[in-house]
């Protein structure tokens, strides 16, 4: 039996109202001299997720600059391609000065698309974002997730750390699920969201979008600690493209990271289908990273103190944060200045 395999060359991603194209050939104009973030590409369910590597440009002379690794010593106009060599380039390894480590000749978009061609021998896509830093204007909340249970315990320090961090008490919003009856209230400044939708963190990312206006919403747990920093770290992220999300971690750990208040209302529906769900199972989508899946547009969020690049979540020692007899690991999200302290196999992990 014959079959014949047609591959659509014209991907088309949706961003908000406009589309994203891949199309052959790099504006070489638009690229060469502009600082770019360096990342890669990975395709995922509903369109891809970036991950940063740092941030990098391509000086006019062959240079690359604002950043170091000798996979990206320098560049030069690429002539064995599917394009002409005005419109493609290739990344030198500083290893030799005259194999490439990369070769680029497509576009998504404005955003050059290439491919990794070293060692190890491992296809990898990769792509450059034009360094587009955060506005005055895009509106960011802070988003508190807790529980009627517990929130008089676990919130109280939390808000002292982000005050002193400097954020404004009206940049936070805290979700206490598990209630009697759904209300709003204003205390010391701050806005509490009272929630019957019963979800664990899920509730905070159901209600945010019904609740309040923003345009991204950073999700933190009353479980962390945030640390000096903090702040200016989620701040700092690439505007270039709409986000659907900015996990705080390439595998979107814990749900910590940035959530657009477009994606948010268009999980709504879902989101209010786990009204709830258990404990085991709203941990099992959150490590699946089903949220990161189901978004368009994904970025990792990158640590300004790594040139801008991405940084995995840490495990570290256990301890008895709450002071209940009940240790608790220590995880360490560096990209953000932020530790969670999680309950480990042996914890009931219902309880404080």
């Amino acid at each position: 039996m014959n079959v014949e395999l047609t591959i659509d060359k014209e991907r088309k991603i949706t961003v908000l109202d406009s589309k994203l194209v891949l199309k052959p050939g790099i504006d070489m104009n638009r690229l060469i001299s502009t600082p770019h973030l360096f990342c890669r590409f990975f395709d995922t369910r509903e369109g891809f997720l970036l991950v940063p590597i740092g941030v990098l440009t391509l000086e006019p002379d062959g240079r690359v600059t604002g950043y170091s690794n000798p996979n990206e010593s320098s560049w030069i106009p690429y002539n064995h391609g599917t394009v002409h060599s005005d419109k493609s380039f290739a990344f030198i390894s500083g290893h030799n000065n005259w194999i490439p480590s990369s070769t680029w000749q497509q576009s998504l978009g404005d955003m050059p698309i290439g491919f990794f061609c070293d060692e190890p021998e491992s296809p990898q896509k990769l792509c450059l974002i034009p360094n587009k830093t955060i506005s005055q204007q895009t509106k960011i909340i802070y988003l508190i997730a807790s529980c009627l249970k517990f929130y008089e315990r676990t919130v109280p320090a939390l808000l002292k750390e982000m005050i002193a961090d400097g954020i404004e008490r009206e940049r936070i919003k805290i979700v206490v699920n598990g209630c009697q009856d759904n209300f709003d209230s204003i205390i010391d400044g701050i806005s509490y969201a009272f929630s019957t939708h019963n979800a664990w963190e899920w509730s905070t990312l159901y209600e945010a979008p019904l609740r309040w206006k923003f345009d991204y919403a950073m999700l933190i747990h009353d479980t962390n600690h945030i640390y000096p920093g903090f702040r200016e770290k989620v701040e700092s992220f690439n505007t270039h493209l709409h986000w659907d999300h900015l996990p705080a971690t390439p595998l979107a750990r814990c749900l910590l990271g940035l959530y657009s208040h477009n994606y948010l209302q268009r999980l709504n529906p879902w989101l209010k289908e786990l009204d709830g769900i258990d404990k085991k199972n709203g941990v099992i989508a959150e490590v699946s990273a089903e949220l990161l899946l189901r978004s368009s547009t994904a970025l990792a969020m990158g640590d300004p103190e790594s040139n801008g690049g991405a940084r995995p979540a840490e495990w570290k020692e256990s301890v008895d944060i709450f002071n209940t007899g009940i240790p608790r690991l220590r995880r360490v999200f560096p990209a953000i200045n932020l530790h969670k302290f999680i309950h480990s196999e042996t914890t009931n992990s219902t309880s404080l």
